[in-house]
């Protein structure tokens, strides 16, 4: 056992240092190949935004495409600093617009940096730009008057209106008066099911038609130092089930009721918001804690800044407990004083205290029932932000020390003799810090060079808890991560430890972990080179592998493990995938290979390893802009290797979307996936057939004259056969189903 437990290590050492031994010369070869043209794709990214026209934290940025995504082109991915906020941007088209209303921009320097993600999950920089984030934005000096020469009055007096003239108001004597309001009426249908055999079909609502209603609407309002920006929703359907507060009022539940709100009043540099919010970054404390409230931030001086919140301990909707403070016992309050070190450059060095005292009743949130006793926790935490003023510096370090408990609880206790949980008070910490070594390192006139370095700690003690963030007690875990790029060559490598038990109690298991991952994404033009005609033939590949090790400290003292040795976890995991893609005009090729082997080391288990491939490959074919046709074909193994148990599982998948007109749109697809073993005594055939006619129709008038409505028909048809010779047992099912559906918004 020792020797293969040292071979395991040694092989994985080894394959990790032949992987970075094998990326060297591919280095070299791509920076001594600057002559060489590699394909590169048409798509350009643009900004509204430079590093020398600062924003405030509440702009919205925005992003611009050189043209649509195409169907084979993936996704777009953004990341602001190291925090991926694709989810904020809204999408149209060709323009990425952030909405700071969620989550306000961070303050200091931060690079804005877009990803081309395909569908096999490989990462490729598409563009790169610099974001600078003040409290507030610096006001221009006015331009000094020259002096007169003369004080005749001119000949022809310049027409310009005098500067000094008010500004005309508008529309009740506001600056800025605007209200969008939308309204989306919805008529969901199933006329019909067909089900085999005949007891598979539901008892309830094999067949239904529901209404649904969405009511929106938004304004904003500026005039002098005030500005507002509103939001409300509401929501109905004419299904009870489907009632917003359905889960706490059941049938009392109203059909039609207020989902969400944001109200945000602005006097100055000073803020108030009400309604569905978030509050708090304090990663251990209260972190992005979100619910109905009220939330003020005060900048006090250029130095000093100060924001404080009242929520509700858990999320509501409906018209009742409207400001979330309707109960004093169930709510979460907190503060935060922040002070910029560095005023002339906010962001720069800042510190923020936070403190935070919550209560939350044993009462469940509107979608789910997750508290079920009654909880408190109060405590307080300082977080330090340091960047230099390239932005190639960064660190985000915070210590909270947090106090929790559970009140005694009659219901719970139910007359037995229960010892109440006492005060807890336990800490946790962290820090991230990285630092760009290299930032556009040009090499030739084609190539840059960036490289940095990041690394990361956090350690949360045993029994920690705080009600306003999400935080896994007893652990420790450490990271270290390098990452860069070569033109179009990316890579990334790093190590992360992590172990559980941290006050060693000799009865627990401890719970080790070692991980080390390896990344790289090329063109095959940096491989074999290729000329400005021959590259676009040659696909764009990447490589990734992760080796884990999860294994126990050792066998626990009095914890049931001295009879079952075995069960003290020590398994090596390799991960590796492989993909190439081919992109063309009018066609898309790809393929991927996926190994993920377990070798297992535990006392008695030697032999109980196991092996997962997965093989795939696909086609897109837009031989017109209106029509598009994929194919998809995968095949998986999974080997038991201890009792030679060996599984396939085959899966096809064409589908087709047609653009008949600007109107009508039909898509079809279908799947089909067949299983078994080696043995053949098990076996199983699934097939779905999926195919929708849409007609969609707009008018569009200028102002709020515009009318959306879509009518679609839906057919999906389920086939599922399996026969297992073991236990003799043989399943046929099938469902057929129609839908109908209208939607209409007017806006």
């Amino acid at each position: 056992m020792a020797n293969r437990n040292q071979t395991g290590k040694f092989r994985g050492r080894t394959a990790v240092g032949l992987a970075l031994s094998a990326m060297l010369p591919v280095l070299a070869l791509q920076v001594g190949s600057g002559a060489r043209v590699s394909a590169q794709s048409d798509l350009r990214v643009t900004a509204t935004f430079t590093q020398e026209q600062p924003v405030t934290p509440d702009t919205s940025i925005e992003l611009r495409l050189s043209r649509a995504l195409a169907a084979g082109d993936g996704r777009l991915a953004i990341v602001i600093g190291s925090v991926d906020v694709t989810s904020m941007f809204i999408t149209d088209e060709t323009r990425l617009v952030y909405s700071p209303a969620l989550v306000p921009l961070p303050l200091g320097a931060s690079q804005v940096v877009v990803y081309l993600v395909n569908a096999d999950g490989a990462w490729r920089e598409v563009a790169r730009f610099e974001l600078q984030v003040v409290k507030e934005r610096p006001v221009s000096a006015p331009t000094p008057l020259p002096t007169p020469a003369s004080t005749a009055t001119p000949a022809n007096p310049d027409p310009t209106p005098n500067p000094t003239e008010a500004p005309r108001k508008g529309r009740f004597g506001f600056d800025k008066l605007e209200y969008v309001p939308s309204l989306t009426l919805s008529l969901k249908s199933q006329p019909a099911q067909f089900n085999f055999p005949a007891a598979t079909r539901p008892t309830e609502r094999a067949t239904f038609t529901d209404g649904t209603v969405q009511f929106s609407l938004r304004s904003e309002m500026a005039r002098g130092r005030f500005g507002s920006q509103t939001q409300i929703d509401f929501a109905g359907s004419t299904f009870q089930a489907e009632a917003l507060r359905f889960g706490t009022l059941g049938d009392k539940a109203p059909q039609i009721d207020l989902s969400s709100y944001l109200a945000q009043f602005q006097l100055g540099r000073a803020k108030v918001v009400v309604g569905h919010t978030s509050f708090g970054t304090a990663r251990h404390l209260v972190n992005s804690f979100s619910s109905r409230g009220i939330t003020v931030t005060v900048p006090i001086t250029k130095r000093f800044d100060f924001s404080v919140a009242a929520m509700n301990g858990t999320n509501v909707v409906g018209y009742g407990n409207f400001f979330g403070l309707g109960k004093s016992k169930h709510q979460l309050q907190s503060a935060t004083l922040g002070v910029e070190l560095l005023p002339k450059r906010p962001g720069g060095l800042r510190l923020e205290f936070s403190g935070v005292s919550a209560y939350i009743q044993a009462l469940n949130s509107f979608s789910q029932g997750s508290v079920n006793d009654v909880e408190r926790s109060k405590g307080g935490s300082v977080r330090l932000i340091a960047t230099d003023k390239a932005g190639r510096f960064k660190f985000d370090g915070g210590f909270t020390r947090s106090q929790f408990r559970n009140p005694a609880d009659p219901l719970l206790y139910q007359g037995t003799d229960t010892v109440a949980v006492p005060f807890l008070t336990r800490n946790a910490r962290y820090f991230d810090v990285s630092y760009d070594v290299l930032r556009g390192v040009s090499l030739t006139k084609s190539k840059q060079l960036n490289l940095s370095v990041a690394a990361r700690h956090e350690q949360v003690d045993p029994l920690f808890k705080s009600l306003g963030a999400a935080a896994q007690a007893d652990k420790r875990q450490d990271e270290i991560q390098l990452t860069g790029s070569l033109g179009e060559i990316s890579f990334q490598a790093g190590h992360s430890r992590f172990h559980d038990n941290l006050r060693h109690i000799a009865s627990i298991l401890q719970s080790l972990t070692r991980s080390t991952q390896l990344s790289v994404a090329m063109p095959a033009a940096a491989l074999w080179g290729g000329t400005s005609n021959t590259s676009k033939f040659l696909p764009r590949l990447s490589y990734s592998r992760s080796d884990t090790h999860q294994f126990g400290a050792a066998i626990p003292v009095n914890g049931g493990f001295e009879t079952d040795p075995g069960s003290v976890p020590n398994q090596f995991s390799t991960n590796q995938s492989f993909t190439a893609d081919w992109q063309f005009q009018k066609l898309t090729l790809g393929s991927s290979y996926n190994r993920s082997f377990t070798n297992n080391q535990q006392s008695g288990r030697e032999r109980s390893d196991f092996l997962n491939q997965t093989m795939g490959v696909r086609a897109g074919f837009n031989p017109t802009s209106k029509l598009n046709l994929n194919f998809d074909l995968t095949r998986d193994s999974a080997s038991e290797l201890e009792t030679a148990k060996l599984s396939r599982t085959w899966r096809l998948g064409p589908t087709l979307s047609w653009n008949v007109n600007k109107h009508i749109t039909w898509t079809a697809g279908i799947s089909n996936t067949i299983a078994g073993d080696r043995a053949q005594t098990s076996g199983s055939r699934n097939t779905e057939f999926d195919t929708q006619f849409s007609y969609r129709y707009g008018i569009e008038r200028g102002g709020l004259k515009k009318v959306q409505a879509q009518a679609f028909v839906r057919y999906a048809d389920r086939y599922a056969r399996s026969h297992d010779l073991v236990f003799q047992t043989s399943n046929l099912t099938r469902v057929k189903i129609f839908n109908a559906g209208l939607n209409i918004t007017v806006f």
